[in-house]
């Protein structure tokens, strides 16, 4: 058999979100890099071979949190070409992504079986590219896990953890008895225009056996069921998760053909037309080994939203624990989710000093078990994916290894983060290179955070919530109609980032007893609450109703807490409170963290543009944007309309509105004139990084937004300035 040696600066073996995303950031970084993925597609358990869908920290009841960076560059270019969510359209929005980046070099179906050390370091590794008859010896100065399973790790003797048992690597690839999440086997139906026949094979559950799983725990089939619907087909959990995959895969298999011929065979639904459309034929894996690393997250990190000096990456999904049994177990509730709020995630659940060239990335980062349930999300593991690369570039670049990393140094790889577009809760960009922060902002106008039009209203009989931002000793005024007297009642609620589940800390209760009619009520923003959101949780109010704006603005939201259904309050401060002030572009924030943290244009304002001017004239290299794509909107890889009822999901209909999606960049030169240096047409991205053909001198930098992608006002969360040494 053929050997191929390649020798690059960095191996990423694994291409999930996680080793997709840690490949593309480092390569980005000008890192040789090499990608290795034992599947022949992308994506790992979001590919079109699984098709689970993915999400992250808005789907659990966090607004504006949204995962962008890398990750979102790619949902968003999957949405853009494929609003529908076909999961074969997002294999292929990954595929193309990955074929052309420089510096990126990727070997599809390649298992990696051997590891050598060298030193202590991971010398080389070698793996097989089936059906080419080629073996590959990998040969790098760093290497990053982003197996899942942590395959690199073990091998090269780093301890692990199952479940909440601690491994040696000379024990065994997990220990018995070990209690695990299990995984899941999707399928699509579809209805034909005729009868279709279905017999089962004979390994299929019988239907005796499927209806006695049916009843534990609410679990309902029908005919009309997408495989989405039914991730709580489930198995694996109290077995091997490595070992014995083949033998999960079958029994999943087992089990739904036994309940599509139960749909299709028992008399109890209408199925005659409908047919299997797709079956997966490999499981979506939840659980297996985590590493030990230097730090591992803690369950209290989470619920507390603890804060690290090398925090480098966010979760914010469930606490979300599934039984071990799955579909054989006893247990009345298919999983129990505990909401937190967004975390910080440290660097140092990458790493362990004892293999010094070697970072992990995707489910098996250093975490305890409870924190493992929420970190092991996809859109969670493809952040850590994007850390992980960003830390490997920056520590090829030093010659050092993560732990050799100074406080500085530590700083930096967070600055790369930040600029790239990770979000780091609660930490402002201090990057010394960023033009911006020397200039001064101004634009052809604002938005007054004025509430726009009425557009309905919300009715309050099951309670709600409005969340807006808290300006100290601002008043606000709302609308609220009523069919009858009604005591309306509300507890204030103070956080740095909202949440529909966990608003935050209590600040103290309002009582408003209305007759039957239409209210405007007013509500001053309690002491200490300024430079945070203030979110207003309603009583149940049978009778009374919220009004709604037309959307218009961000950061102003109301909703149930057990929908992720979003309106707009019509909901007003009294004058400007200057949310949207040219200044927010510049203030080191790029989303919603406190306030708005953006610029938006006023209503009606045909030619908006937002400048910076500086007294001194720069040179410029590179402008970067980062504009609002609404990130309290989930963007999964692939969706099906059948599910969005039945997650609680509003899948997104078109782009998002007030995107900017035409746009010039131009520069004022020392003689006061104005030159376009950038154009860009249908842009669908957040971050839009602008490569000026040649440096430029400037006394301002002007952002023309043309057009955005709907009829609201076009806005603005920051805006970067890079010279020619930087960019």
């Amino acid at each position: 058999m053929e050997m191929q040696e390649i020798r690059k600066q960095l191996a990423v073996i694994g291409a999930g979100p996680a080793g997709v995303c840690a490949a593309l950031a480092a390569a980005r970084l000008g890192i040789e890099t090499v990608l290795l993925g034992n599947r022949p597609v992308l994506g790992g358990n979001s590919s079109s071979e699984i098709r689970v869908w993915t999400r992250g920290a808005t789907g659990a009841g966090s607004l504006f949190a949204e995962e962008m960076g890398v990750w979102g560059r790619l949902k968003l270019e999957n949405f853009y070409r494929n609003p529908d969510g076909n999961p074969l359209f997002w294999s292929e929005t990954l595929l193309d992504a990955v074929m052309s980046q420089r510096n990126l070099t990727f070997f599809l179906n390649t298992e990696v079986f051997e590891l050598a050390m060298n030193g202590g370091r991971i010398g080389y590794i070698e793996g097989v590219q089936q059906g080419a008859e080629r073996r590959l010896r990998v040969c790098a100065d760093c290497f990053i896990d982003a197996t899942g399973d942590g395959t690199l790790g073990a091998e090269a003797g780093i301890p692990f953890y199952v479940g909440d048992r601690r491994v040696e690597p000379t024990d065994g690839p997990q220990l018995p008895g070990a209690q695990l999440q299990g995984s899941s086997i999707l399928y699509y139906t579809r209805r034909e225009d005729h009868p279709v026949r279905f017999i089962p094979p004979n390994y299929a559950y019988d239907m005796e056996k499927i209806e006695q799983m049916l009843g534990r725990g609410g679990r309902i089939v029908n005919e009309q069921l997408s495989g989405s619907d039914c991730w709580w087909f489930e198995y694996g959990g109290v077995r091997n998760t490595i070992g014995d995959a083949q033998d999960i895969a079958l029994e999943l298999k087992r089990l739904v053909l036994g309940v599509w011929n139960y749909i299709k065979n028992s008399g109890k639904f209408d199925a005659d037309c409908y047919t299997l459309d797709w079956l997966g034929s490999l499981p979506g894996k939840r659980e297996s080994r985590r590493m030990e690393t230097e730090y591992r997250l803690r369950g209290e990190d989470l619920l507390g939203a603890r804060r690290f000096p090398d925090g480098a990456f966010y979760g914010g999904w469930y606490m979300d624990y599934h039984p071990a049994g799955g579909m054989h177990d006893a247990h009345e509730e298919n999983c129990v989710q505990i909401p937190v709020n967004v975390y910080q995630v440290p660097l140092r659940t990458l790493y362990n000093r004892q293999v010094p060239n070697l970072i992990f990335a995707g489910r098996n980062i250093g975490t305890e078990r409870d924190a493992f349930v929420s970190t092991r999300i996809m859109n969670t593991c493809a952040l850590s994916g994007q850390a992980a690369g960003t830390l490997a570039a920056v520590c090829v670049r030093l010659g050092k290894s993560p732990a050799e990393l100074d406080c500085a140094e530590v700083s930096g790889v967070r600055e790369t983060l930040l600029r790239e577009d990770m979000f780091i809760p609660g930490v402002r960009s201090e990057d010394g290179a960023n033009l911006a922060g020397r200039a001064v902002a101004a634009a052809s106008s604002h938005h007054s955070g004025a509430c726009g039009p009425r557009a309905g209203s919300y009715p309050l009989g099951e309670g709600g919530f409005v969340t807006f931002p808290a300006v100290e000793g601002g008043r606000v005024a709302f609308t609220v109609t009523c069919d009858r007297p009604v005591e309306l009642r509300a507890r204030a609620h103070r956080s740095m980032l909202p949440s529909r589940l966990r608003p935050g800390e209590a600040a103290g209760d309002a009582v408003w007893k209305l007759e039957k009619g239409e209210h405007r009520l007013d509500y001053s923003v309690p002491p200490g609450m300024g430079g945070a959101f203030c979110t207003l949780v309603f009583e149940n109010a049978p009778g009374a109703e919220l009004g709604l704006a037309r959307p218009g603005r961000t950061g102003f939201v109301c909703g149930r807490a057990s929908r992720s259904e979003y309106c707009e309050p019509m909901l007003a401060y009294e004058g400007d409170a200057g949310l949207y002030v040219p200044a927010q572009a510049i203030n080191g924030y790029a989303r919603p963290w406190g306030g708005p943290n953006q610029w938006c244009a006023a209503p009606g304002d045909e030619s908006p543009w937002l400048e910076l001017r500086w007294e001194t004239p720069v040179e410029l290299s590179e402008v970067r944007l980062y504009l609002d794509p609404e990130l309290s909107m989930e963007l999964p890889s692939s969706h099906t309309r059948q599910w969005d009822e039945s997650h609680h999901f509003t899948a997104r209909e078109e782009m998002p509105a007030q995107l900017v999606r035409d746009l010039r960049i131009q520069v004022r030169g020392e003689d006061g004139a104005l030159e376009t240096v950038f154009t860009q047409k249908d842009n669908c991205q957040r971050l839009l990084v602008a490569q000026l053909p040649r440096p430029v001198r400037a006394c301002a930098l002007r952002v023309c937004a043309d057009a955005a992608w709907g009829d609201r006002s076009p806005a603005v969360y920051e805006v970067r300035a890079y010279g020619p040494a930087e960019a």
